[in-house]
């Protein structure tokens, strides 16, 4: 069996809107040709639950709800260490968990040689199973920032 080189975690919850979008994202990438070593995780809300997905994996990129303060359905690119200025303010609805859970890995020796977190800023959380029209507008533009940074990884 091929390793995955590079692990894609959507996180989120799908019963409040925006707030999965991460898990949308992953069930878009589930639809796509992805070269092989690449996994796709519906991570949900499983936080620490997620330690050995993030413990294991060589290369991660982060799909999630980021609450920036800008119009909704704008699409950040994050390092976990830009991610964590941001700590106070609550950039990301699933931040502190992530973050704990790349700390946690690191303490064990196994943080990923690299992390990336795509977000997307949410316009409504509350309940509801759609997306609203300015994330799900994004949703296409969002998977194909992920696969470019898959293709651009798996060059390096």
């Amino acid at each position: 069996m091929l390793e995955s080189r590079i692990t894609i975690l959507g996180v989120g919850n799908l019963l409040l809107q925006d707030e999965g979008v991460g898990v949308h994202a992953i069930q878009a990438l589930q639809k796509c040709s992805l070269p092989e070593g690449v996994e796709l995780i519906d991570g949900g809300t499983a936080g620490v639950d997620l330690l050995p997905y993030v413990s294991e994996a060589k290369q991660i990129i982060v799909i999630d709800a980021v609450k920036g303060g800008t119009e909704p359905g704008a699409i950040y690119r994050l390092t976990p260490e830009v991610l964590g200025q941001f700590k106070e303010q609550a950039l990301s609805l699933h931040q502190v968990g992530f973050l704990e859970v790349l700390q946690m890995a690191e303490r064990l020796g196994k943080r990923p040689e690299r992390t990336i977190i795509f977000g997307v800023e949410p316009q409504v959380i509350d309940w509801g199973i759609e997306l609203t029209p300015p994330v799900q507008a994004v949703l296409p533009r969002l998977v194909e920032l992920v696969l470019e940074e898959v293709e651009r990884w798996l060059q390096e």
